[in-house]
């Protein structure tokens, strides 16, 4: 039976500073998401408490009806795959070492699918950890990302030291795998272009808040930039549900994210408003500076 991860009024805090503020969000099952978020916008701390490496100061994090705090078998469900291993220790291990450990954690994990990626990455299995380069540190998190087939799989910034070559493959590789053995994948990033289509549904995040949780094809249908005389901009916006503005002198900018007909876009073009789509890039953007989304009047 399926059911969600469910975060209700999570808060976590780290003495004076609130990383993560009041969420409550439905992470829904063998959906791929995109978390987007500047730095220090509290992308890591949300998957580290997704993945149960954190406790929240105030909240409950639940899979269906059930808390993932203190329940071993549901956290060895979760994999949070990043581009280094903090654990004391660990570095001085082989990968061998690491992926072997990695496996004993992990109920679902493929051992042929890891020697496969072992050898796609063309990654040492018998380096130390501490040896390998920046970007051969993300290949590890990489391999015991996919290998580990958790349910709720996460991958943190999984690019950085990566050229365009093993970034490729990763996407190719990350989508063959979904396909075959569906599950939640959550991937952080802040290099949207290269992710955008590997996205099912977006999280955006800004000062430890959700500002969006929409699927990608619904944003890709409503997100405009609304150009033009500002009062007259704001007189056939009004119900609209206003994202970000920019007012320069008598003219505007507004990013909107709502249903429009082609009858309304019909009547901007006879008013002298411009309008155009916007990519998922510069909806981020302007939804950052914007801070919050304007609700429906």
């Amino acid at each position: 039976m399926m059911s969600n991860w469910i975060l209700n009024g999570v808060t976590k805090k780290f003495e004076d500073t609130t990383a993560i503020n009041n969420i409550s969000l439905e992470i829904e099952e063998n959906k791929i998401y995109g978390l987007i978020g500047r730095n220090g916008a509290g992308k890591t701390t949300l998957l580290k408490l997704l993945a149960n490496q954190l406790q929240p100061t105030e909240g409950i994090i639940q899979k269906g009806n059930v808390s993932i705090r203190g329940n071993d078998e549901l956290t060895r469900s979760i994999c949070l795959a990043r581009d280094s291993i903090n654990i004391k220790g660990v570095a001085a291990f082989t990968v061998d070492k690491i992926l072997k450990f990695a496996s004993y954690i992990y109920p679902n994990w493929d051992n042929d699918y890891c020697e496969e990626l072992i050898n796609k990455f063309d990654l040492n299995p018998d380096k130390k950890y501490i040896k390998l380069s920046k970007g051969m540190h993300t290949v590890v998190g990489i391999v015991i990302g996919l290998a580990s087939r958790a349910s709720l799989t996460m991958f943190d910034e999984p690019y950085i030291g990566l050229d365009p070559v093993f970034r490729e493959l990763f996407y190719e590789l990350l989508i063959a795998d979904y396909e075959q053995y569906k599950r939640t994948i959550i991937i952080s990033s802040h290099l949207i272009n290269e992710f955008e289509n590997l996205f099912e549904r977006v999280l955006i995040i800004d000062r430890g808040r959700v500002l969006l949780n929409e699927e990608l094809e619904e944003i890709r249908k409503k997100a405009r930039l609304i150009s033009g005389e500002k009062s007259v901009v704001e007189e056939i916006l009004k119900g609209k549900n206003i994202l970000y503005k920019q007012v320069i002198g008598k003219l505007a900018n507004y990013t909107v994210l709502d249903d429009f007909t082609e009858k309304e876009l019909y009547e901007y073009k006879n008013r002298n408003i411009k309008w155009s789509s916007l990519d998922l890039q510069r909806l981020f953007v302007n939804l950052s500076k914007g801070g919050h989304i304007s609700e429906q009047q």
